[in-house]
């Protein structure tokens, strides 16, 4: 119980980090600063195999879905990091944050795929609006928070699931 508690400030680090690193020009910081911290959860965990599998899996369905809202034109993105055509670093490395939560703090969510639909549907369009009241982020239509909880709504439960099926390496 001690760690997932320890996990969810761990995300939370990594969330505001990144948000705020983007929000005031420091993106490649937020980034590394970011990334020590996922870092370090790894060197916690037990199973790091499967831990670096979720991390990957999340971070292209994050490269993918974030490219989507920006083609889109749904939203913009502040201080990409790398070319502003596609998916901002720092938006991959909090789908990597979201990524370490699913086997410790959100792990609660592994047996109940409806609920996470729903955690995912309010949770995402929520980060999405507090990015940007921080500068982060800038929601381009109101169709785009739809779009999100949409998405987040999918994504969620199948990131669950993807977890729930990898191999345990305990």
């Amino acid at each position: 119980m001690t760690y997932k508690i320890i996990n969810f400030i761990l995300f939370q680090l990594v969330w505001f980090v990144c948000i705020l690193g983007a929000a005031i020009n420091q993106t490649h910081a937020a980034v590394a600063a970011s990334l020590i911290v996922i870092l370090f959860h790894l060197y916690l965990t037990k199973d790091k195999k499967t831990e670096l599998k979720i991390i990957l899996i999340a971070s292209i369905i994050g490269f993918l879905f974030d490219g989507f809202l920006l083609k889109g034109g749904l939203v913009l993105y502040a201080n990409h990091g790398w070319s502003y055509s596609i998916t901002p670093l720092w938006i991959i490395v909090l789908w990597m944050g979201f990524a370490i939560t699913l086997n410790s703090s959100l792990s609660w969510l592994k047996k109940k795929i409806k609920l996470s639909a729903l955690f995912g549907a309010i949770g995402g369009p929520l980060a999405y609006l507090a990015g940007e009241k921080l500068e982060a982020v800038t929601i381009l239509s109101p169709n785009a928070i739809i779009v999100i909880a949409i998405g987040w709504a999918i994504i969620t439960p199948l990131l669950i699931i993807i977890t729930n099926k990898l191999p345990k390496n305990d």
